[in-house]
């Protein structure tokens, strides 16, 4: 029987080629995973404007004349196909076999040196993809192509791409956008010291010499995120973690009800502080750098998370509820899928994203309903104000409007002049009580201001009042369990042994208050003074104060940190802030008889901060109460002064650092964040 074959014009480059690769970003990108498809330890991206010329160039494998022959030149065919994982055991990237036409989107001639591995033979070809298209009649495998064989001394495997006559003007900001992309482009999940794969940005005209690209390191500068794992050992269960400041606070497993496979996820939130330490570290801001990326095994699937790409919908989301969600501005995730093991996830057929299906539509649900809860739910726990940003915002959306409404009273003059008076009239009355409610917000910031100069010294003293009458309350314990100790004793040994240990209780008590005033004198007349401190040392010295105490009221305490840590802090805050933390749960253990009594602090040190945890097993903090806790004289016992804690709080702050309660099933929970290095 006869039979037909199917041939292709040279226009078939184009439909491959250029069509298909759409832009010169995702060229590049194309070639590098290529690179990594070829198990090299690095790629190297050479762009020379003033010679109008780009190089890509690895040391991965390389090819010899016969893999050039059998797989490069073939159009389509995927030599990968069936294939998961490269000889080194790098999971395959690239599958249509297409990436090698990301040359042609990117110049008009290419030079192709390639020498593999173990060989001492290069291969050299010449490509000007102009014939293609000047001989769109003539079929493509006519289209001759120029190569040649060379004995090589130094052996130097991998690919060298040297990309001509470019299709593109590279400017300094072009550059720097492929910087910023070349350095997103690698998963933050990636497992680089077993796979490591450098990639470095060349440029000299705009000052790149050999950049290596490092990734973004958000955890320098999120103090808050959440981590959500789906394992492929345990596929049924969702472990969440949460982090503030760089410490661990909360950790969940909970039963999985999502259809795809493993994956994981991160979501860094960041409030004001944090979007100015991003912006200074990498000059640009939050929401210029995207929101929330998939990754595949060591990649990036392009264009999810990219500035405009909004694809989990969280600008919809957030407008349903400002203070309830956070939108694009406010976050940078990452999501971590496999080719391997979530087969679901196919590519759509343009290479840009995935195909919309019921996997997909899955993973945003996971990703909203699950993580970005959880986020949501430890970030707006904190106090929110009115600060000037959300003023000025709500200012400016008055004032647009009022101007609407002038312009839609023009276009209402031509049928009802009376109706388009009236809604002038109401622009002007809206205008005005805009202009006045600034005059009253500004009024009250000044008056606030006042208050909190007059208010400074008053705070100071109620502080000084608190510590001693802390003292006196230990005095009062002791004398208290002194009476109880001697109704159980018989022998006036006995009884004198306990007046002479009491007796010295008390009267070094009643010397540490004497010296607290002197420092308290002291403090009113000076200015804090930070000094390195041995953490550990200082925190036995302070907790030796309390000794007494905790032995009489049978509570076991406990300080868990490293020996060597160093840290700066005015001494004289520590010790106020640690012993207004130590009342306040020996009070609460006081109330607690079924369980061993304990008090834990702890301590850890993450990349920029100090973590220290101050954990009881008392009766906890009423859920009503908790808005209220760092209020000053806001108090449910009628002992306190409700200054503990609001003490605690300003001092904290006055050291750099943020105070915020934990959950726990148990008794209270508090982590103290400073910051290092100030």
């Amino acid at each position: 029987m006869p039979v037909l074959h199917f041939s292709s014009s040279t226009n078939l480059k184009d439909l491959v080629g250029r069509r298909l690769v759409t832009n010169k970003i995702s060229a590049i990108f194309e070639l590098v995973k290529n690179s990594f498809d070829a198990d090299a330890d690095e790629v190297k991206v050479i762009i020379d404007p003033d010679a109008d010329l780009l190089i890509i160039s690895d040391d991965g494998t390389g090819m010899d004349l016969n893999d050039i022959k059998e797989k490069w030149m073939v159009i389509g065919t995927d030599n990968k196909k069936g294939e998961n994982l490269t000889p080194k055991g790098r999971p395959i990237n690239g599958e249509k076999g297409i990436g090698r036409f990301s040359v042609d989107r990117l110049g008009k001639k290419l030079n192709l040196l390639t020498l593999k591995e173990k060989s001492n033979k290069s291969v050299s070809l010449d490509f000007d993809w102009e014939i293609f298209e000047e001989q769109e009649n003539t079929l493509i495998d006519e289209i001759e192509i120029d190569y040649s064989i060379n004995k090589v001394l130094r052996k130097k495997k991998g690919v060298t791409l040297n990309i001509s006559g470019l299709r593109d003007v590279w400017t300094d900001k072009e550059v720097i956008t492929l910087e910023k992309r070349l350095k997103g482009m690698l998963s933050p999940f990636s497992d680089l010291e077993n796979h490591p794969f450098k990639i470095i940005l060349d440029c000299k005209k705009f000052g790149y010499n050999n950049k290596v690209l490092e990734p973004y390191k958000l955890n320098e500068i999120s103090s808050l995120w959440v981590e959500m794992n789906i394992n492929r050992e345990k596929e049924n269960e969702i472990i969440s973690e949460v982090y503030r400041n760089g410490a661990l606070i909360e950790e969940n497993i909970y039963p999985n009800k999502y259809n795809f496979g493993p994956v994981k996820v991160i979501i860094y939130s960041f409030d004001k502080g944090d979007k100015q330490s991003f912006y200074h570290r990498f000059k640009e801001n939050v929401k210029d750098y995207g929101n929330v990326r998939i990754y595949r095994d060591f990649f990036q699937i392009y264009p999810y998370g990219e500035a405009q790409n909004d694809w989990l919908d969280l600008e919809v989301r957030k407008s349903q509820g400002h203070f309830r969600f956070l939108g694009v501005r406010d976050i940078i995730g990452y999501i971590q899928i496999y080719r391997e093991y979530n087969p679901l996830f196919i590519d759509a057929t343009n290479r840009q994203g995935l195909e919309e299906n019921q996997s997909l539509d899955d993973l945003r649900n996971f990703v909203k309903d699950e993580v970005m809860a959880k986020l949501e739910e430890y970030f707006f726990l904190k106090k929110h104000k009115l600060d000037d940003g959300q003023h000025i915002e709500h200012r400016v959306k008055i004032t647009e409007a009022t101007k609407q409404l002038t312009t839609v009273a023009r276009d209402i003059h031509k049928f009802s002049p009376e109706i388009a008076r009236q809604v002038v009239d109401l622009s002007k009355i809206i205008r005005s009580n805009n202009q006045e409610q600034d005059k009253i917000i500004r009024s009250q910031k000044q008056l606030v201001e006042v208050y909190k100069r007059l208010s400074s010294k008053e705070t100071l003293l109620q502080g000084i009042i608190h510590q001693v009458l802390i003292r006196l309350q230990n005095i009062e314990t002791a004398v208290w369990n002194q009476k109880i100790d001697l109704e159980d004793l018989e022998g006036i040994d006995e009884i004198l042994k306990v007046i002479e240990d009491n007796e010295k209780f008390i009267l070094g008590t009643a010397e540490e208050i004497k010296a607290y005033l002197l420092d308290a004198r002291n403090y009113l007349l000076k200015k804090k003074e930070k000094i390195n401190i041995n953490l550990y040392e200082q925190m036995n010295r302070i907790m030796g104060g309390f000794e007494t105490t905790l032995i009489n009221e049978k509570i076991k305490f406990i300080i868990d940190g490293s020996k060597q840590v160093m840290f700066k802090i005015d001494l004289n805050d520590l010790k106020v802030i640690i012993e207004n933390m130590v009342s306040n749960s020996i009070k609460s253990l006081r109330k607690v008889d079924e369980r061993e009594r304990e008090i834990k602090i702890s301590y850890e040190v993450s990349v920029t901060k100090l973590n220290i945890f101050f954990k009881d097993n008392g009766v906890g903090i009423d859920e009503e109460v908790i808005p209220h806790i760092f209020n000053p004289f806001y108090t449910t016992t009628e002992s306190g002064f409700g200054m503990g804690l609001p003490i605690v709080d300003e001092l904290v702050k006055g050291n750099n650092g943020e105070i915020n309660l934990m959950k726990t099933d148990i008794g209270a929970a508090f982590q103290l964040s400073f910051n290092l290095g100030d």
